[in-house]
């Protein structure tokens, strides 16, 4: 499956338990996979969740990614999403 450099740094971000996208920014920030410029933790804070929705919308469309049915606002990886993040 082809994914972005954003997609993948995202997918390999997150986890099987509910996050946030701020959350999955604050993992990227700590994996060292967002722009120098990015890496404030005032800007995570205050546009991580801007930067990752983008790719979360996409990894959605593509089956890796689940939204929350009941919490608004939380991701989490699907099994096909697990497989993906395990080869990248």
């Amino acid at each position: 499956m082809k994914l972005t450099v954003k997609q993948s740094a995202v997918l390999k971000a997150m986890t099987t338990e509910w996050q946030t996208p701020t959350q999955i920014a604050r993992v990227m920030q700590m994996q060292g996979t967002l722009d120098e410029h990015k890496s404030s933790d005032y800007w995570v804070e205050m546009n991580g969740s801007s930067y990752v929705n983008q790719p979360l919308k996409a990894l959605i469309r593509k089956g890796l990614v689940k939204m929350n049915p009941d919490k608004r606002g939380q991701y989490r990886l699907t099994p096909g999403g697990v497989a993906i993040q395990e080869t990248i």
